[in-house]
């Protein structure tokens, strides 16, 4: 792993705009560890490896540096053909990201951010 996955960690994070401190926040993983990882200094465990490439959407070889191509991992399912059908849980999944904690809505954010479409 050792290089190849400190580089390509650092790129995934920077790609996100965010810092390593936003990033160990948002993942609950010490900015220490962030720092080790992405010098090359620590290597993560399966666990936590599995963790960066769910967040990051990839997958674990190209995290690992295994793979040079990107392929993107979609783990939200289709839209429903009636979106009036799951009206419901519509409701019920915005007032539990309401309710969650900040470090939780961010995550949500960041993995939401690709399926987002701005209207002008």
């Amino acid at each position: 792993m050792s290089t190849d996955f400190a580089h390509r960690l650092k790129e995934l994070r920077l790609s996100k705009d965010l810092t390593q401190k936003e990033f160990s926040d948002l993942l609950k993983i010490s900015q220490s560890a962030i720092s080790m990882y992405e010098s090359g200094q620590r290597e993560p465990t399966l666990e936590v490896l599995d963790i960066f490439a769910k967040f990051f959407k990839v997958d674990m070889n190209y995290i690992t540096g295994k793979s040079k191509n990107n392929p993107a991992i979609d783990i939200i399912s289709p839209a429903p053909a009636d979106p009036d059908a799951d009206h419901e849980i519509d409701k019920k999944f915005i007032a539990a990201y309401h309710k969650a904690p900040e470090h939780i809505q961010k995550i949500v954010a960041v993995c939401l951010e690709p399926y987002i479409e701005e209207k002008y």
